[in-house]
């Protein structure tokens, strides 16, 4: 029942189906992904870039524990899983542009722990 918690998850289902365009039309033009602890990505075409490097490193599964929202704020936790057995648990937290169903993501902070301690970026 909630827009937002509906939105996300198909933004990971996107990811895993390779469609850049359905995650380009979720994010706003002056987006910031905080890589907590490692870097900060800006802009539309550089997340692009950033979410490719999973899929050429041999991504194969996105699992999502939850998906929270709240507003203009959402979280959601899972794991990533790519072929040579690498995983990566995931929380990201989103911040919205407004607080409408159509509301295009601002800002996304991703705390990552590699649970192999392979380098995937």
């Amino acid at each position: 029942n909630s827009p937002k918690k509906i939105l996300l998850i198909n933004i990971y289902k996107a990811i895993t189906n390779y469609d850049d365009s359905f995650i380009l039309n979720n994010l706003s033009d002056d987006i910031i992904l905080n890589i907590i602890g490692d870097r900060e990505i800006v802009g539309k075409e550089n997340i692009i870039s950033t979410i490719n490097v999973f899929i050429e490193k041999g991504l194969s599964e996105i699992k999502i524990n939850d998906a929270i929202t709240h507003g203009n704020t959402a979280a959601v936790h899972g794991s990533v899983f790519f072929k040579d057995n690498l995983q990566i648990d995931f929380c990201d937290i989103y911040k919205f542009k407004g607080f409408g169903k159509n509301a295009k993501i601002k800002e996304i902070s991703s705390y990552l722990i590699n649970l192999s301690n392979h380098k995937i970026l």
